[in-house]
């Protein structure tokens, strides 16, 4: 598995992405067509590093084939704080390929030198919730009707990872990125 940095070519499969009906279910995506999704990849920053706030998005990739994508926004070089984000496609749900990818890119993130990330996940999005624990992610705080979301508000969930908490949580999980 490899990550790297999203570019124009990747901009179909990133909209793909966006209309899958999970993630439609949890978050209130908008609508995209190409020709904005080509501008939000090129406004992108290309390197992850603690300078710039720019949005990043990366492609997860196994044996070349695209299966993902992990991203990072409201990045603060200042506060050394960014949210995650992920997903995977449906027929590549299930397989720890998820788990193996956030791995990476939270190894990634802290290497570079944030100290805190975040993650926003819908109550009701269970695995995702799962997935984020098992990673290392804690619970801090809930926002209340937060989302809506064809039309039904969703509370969302807060969770946090600090960097000094990363090397305990590798000491005690089998997802050890390598």
């Amino acid at each position: 598995m490899i990550l790297r940095a999203a570019t124009g070519s990747d901009a179909s499969f990133l909209l793909a992405l966006r209309t899958d009906p999970m993630a439609l279910k949890y978050m209130p995506l908008l609508k995209l067509d190409l020709a904005a999704m080509l501008t939000r990849i090129a406004a992108a920053a290309q390197e992850i590093n603690l300078t710039e706030s720019a949005e990043l998005m990366y492609i997860i990739e196994l044996d070349g084939v695209a299966v993902g994508m992990v991203g990072a926004n409201q990045r603060s070089p200042m506060m050394r704080y960014t949210e995650v984000a992920y997903s995977l496609l449906p027929e590549w749900r299930g397989k720890g390929l998820a788990t193996q990818a956030l791995c990476l890119w939270i190894e990634l993130l802290l290497s570079t030198g944030y100290r805190r990330l975040g993650a926003l996940i819908s109550a009701h999005n269970q695995p995702s919730l799962t997935l984020a624990a098992r990673v290392g992610f804690v619970r801090e705080g809930v926002l209340r009707q937060h989302f809506l979301i064809a039309g039904e508000s969703q509370d969302q969930v807060v969770l946090g990872l600090l960097a000094s908490e990363w090397p305990q949580t590798l000491q005690g999980s089998q997802n050890v990125p390598d």
